[in-house]
């Protein structure tokens, strides 16, 4: 297993954001440990521009079409632009 680095840029459909929440959050939390990390891209307002979600995969195919089959993408929410291999070397969890 390897982990890949996804990177989601915005399309500005918020009616479809804001519906489709529930289905895009349960689908992020079914990858469990899959999932080291996930978050918003944030302009300097702090809306939101992107996202980017580290995930763990057999190889990049597979990190390909677990990154696509986000509800998100469907929906064209969010546009997939980049799946790139990504190796963790340190992690500390957010205090706060």
């Amino acid at each position: 297993m390897s982990h890949y680095l996804v990177e989601y840029a915005e399309l500005g459909n918020a009616e479809a954001r804001e519906a489709l929440r529930p289905d895009h959050i349960g689908y992020r939390k079914g990858l469990g440990g899959g999932m080291a990390l996930a978050g918003p891209l944030l302009d300097d307002a702090g809306s939101p521009v992107g996202s980017v979600v580290i995930l763990e995969a057999e190889d990049r195919a597979e990190a390909e079409r677990i990154a696509s089959a986000d509800p998100y993408v469907a929906a064209e929410v969010l546009e997939l632009v980049s799946v790139r291999a990504y190796r963790i070397v340190a992690m500390n969890p957010p205090q706060g």
